[in-house]
Order: C-alpha cells, then structure tokens, then sequence
C-alpha cells in the first residue's frame, strides 16, 4: 500500500512540478533507454567497414566482464590478434588478485575464437599462464592472449549468433518455470572442452538454499566492508552523460528494476555509496537468489592460475551464450568467491572459503565464477560498450 501511494505521489509530481521533472529526466536519459554512441557496438558488430580480424575484436567487446570495467585492448596485425589486459581498469579490493578480471578476459577471448571461425578462419590460441599475484605487482599492460588466424571454412552457430543477444539479466525470474531434468548435464557439456573447468548445479531445495544463504552473506560482508563499497560505487554510472562519456560500469536500466521504478530512480538523485550497496544487498536476497531455481558453480583446480582463470571465463561466456539460445537468463552472483579473495588479501579467517567448501563438499575443484539461471520474467537490457577505437592499441 505504501509502495503504491508513493508511485502515485510520483506521477502526480511529475504533472505538478513538469518543468523540473522532464528537464531531469532528459538529463538522466529516462526517454533513451539503450540508445546513443554507448549502445552502438551491439548494432553494429558486423559492419562490412570491419572485415577481417576487426570482426573479432567487434565480437570481444560484447564479452560478459566483472562490473563492466571492460578491461582489454586488442592489438591486430595480419593474421593475428592479441589480447590484453589494462589492468588499470581494476575493481580495486573488490578483485585483489585481478582473478575476476581475467575471467572477463577470458569471455572476450571465446567470443573472439567463435567469430574467428564464423568468419572463416582456423583459430588458434595461445593463453598467458603463470599464478595471479597482488594488484600492486599487476599494473599497466599484459599480453593474455594471442589468437593466430588461418584460412578454413566459416562455421557459425547457435553460440555466434547469440553474441548481441546475450545480456545479464537481474530481473526476477520465474520459479513457476522448473528447470529441465537434463540442464546440468547441458551445461556440463557445454563446458567439456575445457578439462581443467567443471560446472556445478544446485538445484534441489536443501543445496539451493545452503546456496543462496552463502551468497546474501558475502554480500552482507561486502557492504559491511568501506574499501569494497568505496571500489565497486566507482564505477557505478547514474547520469545519462556518464553513460556516454565512459561507456562502461554499472547502470540504473541493467540494474533489474521494473521499467517504472527504473524511472522513478533516474529522476531522484543519486543515492549515497552505502544506500546503492544496501539496495544491492535487498535486492540480492530479495530478487537474485530469492526467484532462482537453479544456482551453479564453476570451479578449478588453482583459483589463482592465470591459465585456469581465462578459460573459467571462456567456460562462463559459453554458458550464458548457450543459455541465450535456450531462451534462459543468467547472472553472475559471484560475492562469495569475491570475498575469498578479500579474506585472503587481509589474511583474516577464511569465512567465505570455508563456505563454498561446505557447499561442494566432496570437492570438485575451487569455486571461481557463482551464477543463477532460470526463465526470465523481463528482457535485459544492454550495457554500455566502448568502441572499437577507443580499445584498439
């Protein structure tokens, strides 16, 4: 009842007050979801003026990555693209070990490898190895990838073809809508190229709720954390102009709201660091685990390889591209693993390690990717995407 008589106060603001409201919400791009120069690389990633390697790169760009720091350059000479990572764009104490990054890195790749192919090339990939070491040792430039093109037939597909389509869906889903008996096995096979990386799904009412309870408390130990908030509100982009200016970061319209409470939000101000986590922490326990019929894992060997984290992350981009196909949502709910990076930093008790080993108990490797997956109930929208220049060495 509360809820309903604010939103009509709102509305009769917005007759009451006209000039301020629309002039706000023109400002805040209330009318232009989805649309300017930050929204383009999803329409035009095919473009006839990009043949080539280019081709791979437009598909990169469209890669899921963590927070949406985008956190590549792509160098391109004939025959080859490489691929590294500006590990200036990092999350701070929110990634201590830039773990999460190379699993950005490593979506961009396979998205790189299945436009290769689509475009008639044999790709061939070389990825960087080596143990991921402190963010103070990891600064500047890193080559992570180096894809060697040969000619072959073109092979596109169901994966290729979801590229534009596939978006982080943190609407609610519909637990009405069961899971498909068969989905972990699908998932599993999707993986399977990848030895090293297995998938996890938990979707028997005990371990989905051990699952679920695992992940409200990281997020209610990342909000308790100044540092971790202070990092990841960085990046958080309120203002239209923001948008397109940076290009990148978190936004109102993919933050899961409902099309009027999105509105709603773009005409107020932008709230305190501490008010926007608690949302996500309310909205993390109340929407995200609370409507997901199925929460997975994706595990490795050694959390902190650098090899093994690339190809999590080809594992994660293949997954979601999968279940865009499907005409499944996914979103990464990866506070858990988050906060075994940040216990590990401060070298306090491992509260958040110890739980995922509960959880997958007998092991099956190290968690380093949590998600949901389940039948929308909303269309995600697109995040904002850098161009093609602004990412080329």
């Amino acid at each position: 009842m509360k809820r309903r008589r604010f939103l009509q106060g709102m509305a009769a603001g917005t007759v009451i007050v006209v000039g301020g409201v629309v002039w706000r919400a023109a400002d805040q791009g209330a009318f232009n979801a989805g649309n300017g120069p930050a929204y383009e690389p999803w329409r035009d990633w095919r473009e006839a003026d990009s043949p080539g390697p280019l081709a791979l790169v437009r598909a990169g760009i469209l890669a899921s990555n963590p927070h949406n720091t985008q956190p590549w350059v792509f160098s391109v000479s004939e025959g080859v693209v490489e691929l590294y990572a500006d590990r200036d764009r990092n999350l701070g104490s929110f990634d201590p070990y830039l773990r999460e990054m190379h699993l950005g890195l490593g979506c961009a790749v396979e998205n790189m490898m299945l436009a290769a192919r689509a475009a008639g090339y044999t790709p061939l990939l070389e990825l960087a190895g080596g143990e991921l070491e402190p963010i103070a040792a990891q600064q500047g430039r890193a080559l992570v990838a180096r894809i060697t093109l040969e000619s072959g037939e073109p092979q596109s597909g169901a994966l290729y073809n979801a590229i534009p389509h596939r978006h982080t869906n943190r609407g609610p889903y519909d637990l009405a809508r069961g899971l498909s008996a068969g989905l972990s096995d699908a998932l599993s096979a999707v993986a399977e190229p990848d030895t090293a990386v297995n998938v996890q799904l938990f979707t028997d009412s005990e371990k989905l709720e051990r699952a679920r309870q695992v992940i409200v408390e990281a997020t209610e130990a990342i909000i308790a954390d100044g540092p971790m908030v202070h990092d990841s509100e960085g990046w958080f982009r309120h203002s239209w102009k923001d948008i397109q200016r940076h290009r990148d970061g978190p936004t109102l319209d993919a933050a899961g709201l409902s099309p009027v409470m999105t509105g709603i939000a773009k005409l107020l101000p932008r709230p305190s660091a501490e008010a926007n986590h608690q949302y996500w922490l309310n909205a993390t326990r109340d929407v995200h685990v609370a409507t997901a019929p199925g929460i997975g894992l994706i595990t490795v060997p050694n959390l902190y390889d650098r090899s093994q984290s690339l190809q999590a992350g080809r594992v994660w981009q293949r997954l979601h591209l999968w279940a865009t196909s499907q005409g499944l949502a996914m979103q990464p709910l990866n506070q858990p693993v988050e906060r075994v990076d940040r216990e590990r930093q401060l070298g306090i008790k491992p509260v958040a390690a110890s739980a995922l080993e509960a959880l997958t108990s007998p092991p099956a490797g190290r968690p380093t990717f949590a998600f949901r997956i389940g039948f929308p109930m909303r269309v995600a929208p697109a995040s904002p995407r850098r161009s093609l220049a602004q990412v080329l060495a």
